[in-house]
């Protein structure tokens, strides 16, 4: 049931089983997965039923490092967070990805893959993905000799791996869940709900949360008691409230060293070099991405085990990609579907671009139909983009700033960072690909030509894509992590974080389909904990 704290007068309180901080993508499937298992849960979201931009809510972040553009641009508050603006792009990190590598400082996640890959059905199952949504099995392995085998040839360095898209209806989570949302008396949801504080008590050398405070614009005020706790607040609002509660409390989540806010991390892209198609047709039949059962699944170049031991290099991938001019039919689908997400964007129709826009759509739908392939516009700039995790920096973070917001609370301070050796490293991977294409077949459908190398000597041209990680990383000891392998802070006993800020590292998938099945993986923790106390109370 959706409730709004606008409507309450003076002060409400409420208890629940589990509150969960955040409706955004993980706050929702955290939500969902515990009424599977019978858990009674309150969701306190600081927005209302419209997600908006940070800086419509006053969230606008002090920018001290490189500018990160995830701050601004890949944020939302409100029912459904960033779901409302997320590619919705499914891939598991890689059992390579979970492990040590010593040659670029990262250290082995907590848990292992079996621990993740446990839950990767029941995620597929919710949201309506075929198998594990690209998890390596014998069926992709089958589909991409059959429909790239063009770029298999590309190996050893490389191995491609294929991707899988929600559709847009499915991208925002307040859409795909809303019945539940809307009608399950044992999930509240409340709206316009600030946290303003997390109360805790200590007892015996333990610490607990007891309730969470949260004030409306008005003054209006709700106290959540529960059982257990969730931030899902996204990465780096998330982070804040924990720096604020740190703050607040003389370094409770601190004072044994724990890496709070340090290790700001996110994939760098960057766009390398352009294709000079020579066989149009045949290059779109190589590369486009293509549609199985409605879904649409995109190749890309991942980094071999081998040739980031042999290099010392990151996880990495490469993948073709196209920029248009806004005005081609393609550009005018696309926007159809954002604004069935939730997206407030124009069509970009224009009487004198019709004829262009009916052919760009005749032919897109023929290749759709047809080839099962997404049709790229001839019109197209058509890319190389490496995509690379960055290398471990613990001076890249988020930190709060002595500037405050219209809510009087300081604000989220940026310093991020990319590093020689994250520019080193793209270099490397870009040769590599380099080589590899001008030798294999896929040069005859279209030649690479590299772009100049100042690309390299500006930050401006390397960009984030909005996947933060690190900054609550999650470890084995209070000393090196935030939250322990359960997602568990080590300073509270009840309170837990699902988020990415927990990823130690970002590997080389997009953080979404590993996040949910982290986030399910917590739930079931969560609701064997419960059953665990009711047993114990009635013995």
């Amino acid at each position: 049931m959706i409730h709004d704290l606008k409507t309450v007068s003076g002060n409400a309180d409420t208890h629940t089983d589990v509150c969960v901080i955040g409706s955004g993508t993980a706050g929702i499937f955290l939500a969902s997965a515990l009424r599977r298992r019978g858990v009674r849960v309150l969701l306190l979201e600081v927005g209302d039923a419209t997600a908006r931009r940070p800086a419509e809510v006053g969230q606008r972040v002090d920018q001290r490092g490189i500018p990160y553009r995830g701050a601004d641009l890949g944020r939302s508050f409100g029912l459904g967070g960033t779901s409302v603006l997320w590619g919705g792009q499914m891939i598991p990190v890689t059992p390579l990805d979970m492990a040590a590598r010593p040659w670029i400082g990262v250290d082995a996640w907590p848990i292992k893959p079996d621990d993740l890959t446990a839950y990767f059905g029941e995620v597929a199952t919710v949201l309506n993905l075929p198998n594990a949504a690209g998890a390596e099995d014998n069926g992709d392995e089958s589909m991409v000799s059959q429909r790239f085998p063009e770029l298999s040839q590309l190996g050893p360095d490389f191995s491609v791996r294929l991707s899988t898209w929600l559709p847009f209806k499915a991208r925002n989570f307040a859409q795909a869940f809303t019945d539940a949302l809307r009608n399950d008396h044992d999930l509240s949801v409340w709206l316009n709900a600030r946290v303003t504080s997390l109360d805790t008590s200590s007892e015996h050398g333990h610490c607990r949360l007891w309730s969470v405070s949260a004030r409306n614009a008005a003054g209006n005020t709700l106290a959540v008691h529960a059982k257990h706790f969730v931030l899902c607040a996204g990465a780096l609002e998330t982070t804040r409230l924990l720096l604020e509660h740190d703050e607040r409390t003389n370094g409770s989540i601190t004072r044994f060293g724990a890496p709070l806010g340090c290790y700001l991390s996110d994939h760098l892209s960057v766009t390398c070099a352009r294709f000079k198609r020579h066989r149009q047709a045949a290059f779109n039949s190589a590369v486009s991405p293509i549609f199985k059962r409605g879904l649409m699944r995109t190749p890309r170049l991942e980094l071999s085990a081998a040739a980031q031991r042999r290099h010392q290099l990151p996880s990495a991938f490469a993948h073709v990609t196209f920029q248009t001019d806004g005005a081609t039919g393609f550009d005018v689908v696309r926007n159809f579907l954002r604004r069935q997400q939730g997206e407030q964007q124009p069509l970009g129709l224009s009487a004198r671009g019709v004829g262009r826009i009916v052919h760009d759509v005749a032919l897109m739908a023929y290749w759709r139909f047809l080839h099962t392939r997404l049709w790229i516009p001839a019109q197209a700039s058509v890319l190389l983009q490496i995509d690379l995790e960055q290398i471990p920096n613990k001076n890249s973070r988020l930190f709060l700033s002595d500037e405050r917001d219209m809510h009087g609370r300081k604000r989220l301070a940026v310093d991020w960072r990319v590093t020689d050796e994250d520019i080193a490293a793209i270099r490397t991977i870009l040769a590599l690909v380099a080589e590899r294409w001008q030798t294999a077949p896929l040069a005859t459908m279209a030649s690479l030509e590299l772009t100049a190398d100042r690309i390299f000597d500006s930050f401006e041209t390397l960009y984030d894509v909005y996947h933060p990680t690190g900054t609550i990383r999650m470890g084995r000891t209070p000393a090196d992590s935030v939250v322990d392998r359960d997602l568990r802070l080590w300073a509270m006993e009840n309170c837990y974080v699902s988020t990415t800020a927990v990823f130690p590292s970002a590997g080389s998938a997009n953080p979404g389909f590993t996040h949910l099945a982290l986030t399910a993986r917590l739930a079931d923790h969560l609701a064997n904990s419960i059953h665990q106390e009711r047993v114990a109370r009635i013995a």
